[in-house]
């Protein structure tokens, strides 16, 4: 028999429940197939096999904050993006291929130099309770991002609209400030939701379009989710009930997994991937991506107002130790800005930086902080690696003669009592589809998201000029420019690009990989299906 012709095999017998999974996955790699077959193979599973209505669904999660919220311009955590998009849709998806999918819009248009967009929207779509979806409740959700007052993180991007015109029950136009020829996928964003017109309060049971209605959802503690009968969608929902519970350390998420009491889980932890695979209880959903963990150096306080003091910084982590020994090859090295290797608009002209502790230590001798205590505040909060990744820094760095205290703070007050207010955390961040995306959240002086408080005159140019530009080439020399930049002077410190890493047990089909974002760009729990 071919190894083809085995393949073929094991996979229909796999697909209709006649092997276990684990009996598949060894029968293949005794054969000699590699993990990208036998991982392609698990991923087709899902798609080969009927899906089955009922069940529960019950998602591990790295905290409950008192902050989470289904208001969109409120979300802060991957968690509460992952809640969010169970009750709220976005007028664009992202397909398999980062492109932009028509979703609640099926269909949109732009005018000779992309500066005014219609959108035309789907018809027969209904919120949870019962109201018609329409143009005034797209116009009304999207203003909130960009209206005066707005705490939204998306208002660095959505800023960018003038004005939205209602030219029908199901018709919008968007008229830009200026130009921007990817207009569309600023729309496919993960705050970007859309909710009904005039929805202020989203404390209780607020209504909104997507797969799963709100049974109960209390911040800090309880979040429960009932499937959307009325759903207009094809591909689901299919689960009865769907709850995220809080676990805020990494072993006791994955012993939850392996004991049952959950059954997905958000954000493995790269070094247990080899635990899940040998255990035959589940199996682990690996994404290659452009998201990222990094270190957040505030650039209005000491130490690291200290140019000297953040390039000492820079040379004392030791990159490919990062990615080899915590992210276990799963992901890349950083260059100190946003944009990864795999996106078509990354500059590979910039020297790659690596470690160097004779450097680090020329540099934090200057900023006379040779020795000094510094604390620095790391949470996988922000992203799986990122404590693991601060303390490798923390030991890399004193070679460089950089003294750090890593402190790790409570999960469920980080976002609230750390970031954006200690001079060093760790951060992360998904990828975005356009540099535009995450150069105006992260790092423009527009956005109240601004983690390090960057704010360079130049920079804030070329990003606005940057999306009104059409071709190719000259909109990379651009984003070329501003990663250059950020790689010289900002507060920045690119510490890993990582796959999105989850798992799940083996009665959980459904969830298909994707690039944008963690369990399917947040929307396994429309396509998820339990196979008892």
């Amino acid at each position: 028999m071919s190894d083809d012709q085995l393949n073929d095999h094991l996979f229909k017998q796999y697909v209709a429940n006649k092997i276990s999974r684990r009996r598949f996955m060894g029968t293949l790699a005794a054969a000699g197939a590699s993990a990208t077959v036998i991982n392609g193979l698990t991923a087709q599973r899902a798609q080969a096999a009927t899906p089955k209505k009922g069940g529960r669904l019950v998602v591990g999660i790295e905290s409950a904050q008192a902050q989470d919220s289904l208001d969109p311009t409120k979300y802060y955590s991957t968690s509460n993006l992952q809640m969010g998009y169970s009750v709220h849709e976005n007028l664009v998806n992202r397909d398999a291929n980062l492109q932009p999918q028509p979703w609640l819009a099926t269909s949109w248009e732009a005018n000779a130099d992309a500066s005014s967009w219609v959108f035309n929207l789907r018809e027969g779509v209904t919120f949870h309770d019962g109201s018609d979806f329409g143009a005034e409740d797209v116009i009304y959700s999207m203003t909130r991002h960009f209206r005066e007052g707005t705490e939204s993180a998306g208002k660095a991007y959505m800023s960018q609209i003038n004005d939205i015109e209602k030219l029908g029950t199901h018709q919008v136009r968007f008229n830009l400030k200026a130009p921007n020829a990817d207009f569309p996928m600023i729309l496919s964003d993960t705050r970007v939701h859309v909710t009904k017109r005039d929805l202020e309060d989203f404390t209780g049971t607020p209504p909104g379009t997507g797969p799963f209605k709100v049974v109960e959802f209390t911040p800090g503690s309880r979040y429960v989710f009932a499937r959307n009968e009325n759903y207009w969608g094809s591909d689901g929902p299919y689960v009865d009930e769907l709850e995220f519970v809080g676990i805020a350390d990494n072993t006791a998420r994955i012993n939850a997994l392996i004991a049952g009491d959950i059954n997905v889980l958000l954000q493995l932890d790269q070094k247990a991937t080899r635990l899940i695979d040998n255990s035959g209880i589940g199996y682990v959903v690996n994404a290659p991506s452009g998201a990222f963990i990094n270190l957040a150096m505030m650039m209005d306080r000491e130490p690291t107002n200290n140019a000297d003091f953040r390039t000492a910084m820079k040379y004392a982590v030791d990159r490919e130790g990062i990615r080899d020994n915590i992210l276990k090859g799963l992901g890349s090295v950083g260059n100190d800005h946003p944009i990864a290797p795999i996106d078509p608009y990354y500059n590979s002209d910039i020297p790659q930086r690596t470690y160097d502790p004779d450097k680090a230590r020329h540099f934090i001798k200057k900023a006379g902080l040779e020795n000094t205590p510094i604390d620095i505040y790391g949470s996988d909060v922000a992203g799986t690696g990122a404590l693991a990744s601060a303390q490798h820094l923390q030991q890399s760095a004193k070679a460089g003669g950089i003294n750090l205290n890593v402190i790790n703070p409570p999960s469920d007050s980080f976002w609230s009592s750390v970031w954006i207010k200690k001079p060093i955390v760790t951060s992360g961040w998904d990828p975005r589809p356009v540099p535009d995306l995450i150069f105006s959240i992260a790092f423009s002086n527009q956005s109240g998201w601004n983690e390090t408080l960057w704010d360079h005159e130049h920079f804030e140019k070329i990003l606005v000029e940057a999306r009104s530009v059409t071709d190719f080439d000259k909109r990379k020399e651009m984003y070329g420019e501003m990663q250059q930049i950020l790689h010289d002077d900002g507060g920045h410190i690119t510490l890993g690009f990582r796959n999105f890493v989850d798992a799940a047990r083996n009665e959980v089909q459904g969830i298909t990989p994707h690039s944008a974002g963690p369990l399917g760009f947040y929307q396994m729990q429309r396509t998820a299906w339990i196979d008892n």
